[in-house]
């Protein structure tokens, strides 16, 4: 296509779409189970239990799913924390918030943040499912939790997770609709505009002024 990057092959788009729905789902019944009478999303307790194991399932086998993906494609290389990321940051976060009209080139294909958030996940939905069967079978895993400091520590330990991928979710759905609808469709059919944030054109200007240089200098 024309004036478009093939950015996202089909396997990342899926596996995108599955963890993204799946934690959305797993959120809503945990939410439901921690607190019934104030977020009466489901019919029964039981319902929202039984959906709550479904979801876990279905982010687990995601998870395991795209790292494989990324390991076999080399896909893994895009996620590679560098030194550089932690100067990058600054930028980053000054263009999302209005601070700054210009969006760093990274030079690679997620930025800092995007690299940040998706290798905490993986550590963070290992920890949430191990509490999360903790709390399930309180008597059978109890002496794990008293590890911890007790079943409360879990609640709080599992809580506390579940607001991080809710707050994490927020941000990406608010940073992909503030880019516009170029970078949510990329998400659904792979391709997005070559010049997106504009850096193509940047570097053209500055090889054409560097050109411009040479033959007023000859």
């Amino acid at each position: 296509m024309r004036g478009l990057e093939y950015r996202h092959t089909r396997a990342v788009r899926f596996f995108h779409w599955w963890n993204g729905i799946a934690m959305i789902l797993l959120a809503l019944s945990g939410f439901y189970i921690h607190a019934p009478q104030s977020f009466s999303v489901f019919p029964s307790m039981d319902i929202a239990r039984k959906l709550h194991f479904i979801f876990m399932y279905a982010v687990a086998a995601g998870v395991i799913g795209r790292l494989y993906y990324a390991f076999i494609s080399k896909d893994s290389k895009n996620f590679r924390p560098r030194l550089a990321d932690l100067g990058n940051m600054i930028g980053l976060m000054k263009y999302y918030l209005f601070i700054s009209d210009e969006l760093p080139d990274f030079g690679e294909k997620y930025n800092p943040g995007q690299k940040s958030m998706y290798l905490a996940f993986v550590p963070l939905i290992i920890i949430q499912g191990i509490t999360g069967f903790i709390l399930y079978w309180p008597t059978t895993f109890n002496h794990w939790a008293v590890v911890v400091g007790g079943m409360h520590v879990i609640r709080i330990i599992h809580y506390i997770i579940a607001w991080i991928f809710v707050y994490c979710i927020a941000a990406h759905l608010y940073l992909d609709f503030s880019e516009g609808w170029a970078n949510i469709v990329g998400m659904i059919t792979g391709y997005r505009p070559a010049d997106f944030h504009g850096h193509e054109r940047k570097r053209k200007a500055e090889l054409l002024s560097a050109g411009a240089e040479k033959s007023v200098d000859g």
